[in-house]
């Protein structure tokens, strides 16, 4: 029965969006109902379904494209009449010209969907009738497409936000707790063989987040309740900015570590080498500002009334190094570059907020 699983999606929509698509249906029915005296107005109800989209954006997007589908489509359908002799071929012939007449004008899904499925209809309804039947169609399309927008803008969309912010909240954490991995392998001197691992996890969080932050930018498209909310976005796209930076950071520490394991052993560890001792700590500060950054950020946001409370030092500071060490001079000025750069960007970060 795993093949049953394939056919339920793990996310729904939710019933707000179920009660636009309704609601754009059955307006868009009986509009062209009244209007054109359709007694099944089946375009317009299709054109409705299919533009409700999450935000205005995207139904617009859909909406275009549906008709331009349907438009072509029709009149493929009316032409293909005037030459072919009707019957079950025309209707297959007309259907496999209509897919690659898509494919040739390089359509957009929706609208290389859209063109030979109007053929199709439109041929088994009649598109014998003449040219209005099929110049009703596309009106009847284009009063469902209106209507989904329409209903999208009254019942107000959703914003985003909430998604994207919990997945910053979680690549935040996520590149926090990699940090203190770095001071613990530091301190120890024995490096755990996932560290390099679990950092380049983070990758995957940065294109969720990112992934997140679309989503959320085109919810905001063409939404009447965004207008107050464009520098709270600006300041989200620089809090992932300064993530995708610290990420890479702490990513770069790790390799440095892995790729030079032989400094960790027994006879030639270096935890105790003052500069790594002071190269943890930075990386356990770092980590410590990380989280208050974001938290910062939502408390700024309105999102939270109360900051919690972080135990430890919460400032990185400069480190200096009197003396490289003479055997592993290369591990440790790698390390502290990639501190220094970690620093100057949670500095940028700070200040964005």
């Amino acid at each position: 029965m795993r093949w049953l699983g394939r056919l339920r999606a793990e996310q729904q929509a939710s019933w707000l969006q179920v009660l636009k698509i309704v609601v754009a249906i059955a307006v868009s029915w009986y509009v062209c109902v009244l209007l054109l005296g359709t007694e099944l107005p089946i375009f317009a109800a299709i054109a409705a379904l299919l533009v409700v989209a999450p935000s205005v954006n995207q139904s617009l997007g859909k909406g275009i494209e549906r008709s331009i589908g349907t438009l072509g489509g029709v009149v493929l359908a009316w032409l293909a009449s005037l030459v072919l002799p009707p019957g079950p071929l025309m209707v297959l012939a007309v259907t496999v010209l209509a897919v690659i007449v898509a494919r040739l004008l390089r359509l957009a899904p929706m609208a290389a969907n859209q063109l030979p499925i109007s053929a199709m209809i439109l041929l088994a309804l009649g598109a014998g009738s003449g040219p209005l039947f099929g110049f009703e169609r596309i009106v009847e399309t284009v009063i469902g497409a209106v209507c989904a927008l329409l209903i999208n803008l009254v019942l107000v969309p959703p914003v985003q936000h909430e998604p994207a912010e919990r997945a910053m909240r979680e690549l935040a954490h996520g590149i926090a707790d990699a940090y203190e991995r770095i001071d613990r392998s530091l301190t120890s001197g024995s490096p755990t063989e996932r560290l390099l691992a679990d950092a380049r996890a983070l990758r995957d969080g940065i294109q969720s987040t990112r992934a997140a932050m679309d989503d959320l930018e085109d919810s905001t498209r063409l939404n009447p309740r965004t207008k107050r909310m464009r520098e709270r976005l600006e300041r989200d796209e620089r809090l992932l900015l300064t993530l995708t930076v610290l990420a890479n950071r702490v990513i770069g520490m790790s390799r440095s570590i892995a790729d030079r394991s032989e400094a960790f052993l027994p006879d030639a560890s270096i935890a105790g080498e003052p500069t790594v001792r002071r190269i943890g700590i930075e990386s356990r500060r770092i980590a410590h500002e990380v989280r208050a950054l974001v938290d910062q950020q939502a408390h700024d946001d309105g999102r939270t009334t109360s900051m919690p409370a972080l135990d430890g030092p919460m400032f990185t500071e400069p480190i200096e190094v009197p003396r490289p060490h003479p055997e592993h001079w290369v591990l440790i000025g790698a390390l502290l570059e990639d501190v220094r750069q970690a620093r100057e960007s949670l500095e940028a970060g700070a200040d964005g907020v």
